[in-house]
């Protein structure tokens, strides 16, 4: 089951608008995770990936697949956002670790959205 056109971010202009001005940043090991409000109140999602630090494509495919998923596991926890994932070098090659370090990523995300929701109240 694929993520869809509903929960991903268009390449080139979704992208920018996240990256410009993030409402929210944050980082777990090689994941760099920005999120931005959007008009929608749904949730997407984006993957960023250097070919420089991970060269051959089935490699950030297949990376880009296993955070689409785990965010598909995990989004109806976190607030209604365009979420970017910035993947640096240093992804384990054990695909249970890469599993943990997102479901971390998401916790942790969503801990932090609900520091902040309530610190506004």
């Amino acid at each position: 089951m694929g993520t869809g056109k509903t929960l991903t971010i268009p390449s080139r202009e979704g992208f920018g608008k996240v990256f410009s001005k993030p409402d929210y940043k944050t980082s777990l090991g090689p994941f760099k995770l920005f999120g931005k409000k959007n008009s929608l109140s749904s949730h997407r999602v984006g993957v960023s990936i250097k070919k420089r630090d991970y060269r051959l494509a089935t490699n950030r495919n297949l990376i880009k697949r296993k955070i689409r998923g785990s965010f598909l596991l995990s989004y109806q926890s976190l607030p209604p956002m365009d979420y970017v994932v910035l993947v640096r070098r240093g992804i384990s090659s054990d695909y249970e670790q890469l599993k943990r370090d997102l479901l971390s990523l998401w916790k942790k995300t969503k801990r932090d959205c609900e520091e902040d929701s309530n610190s506004n109240n």
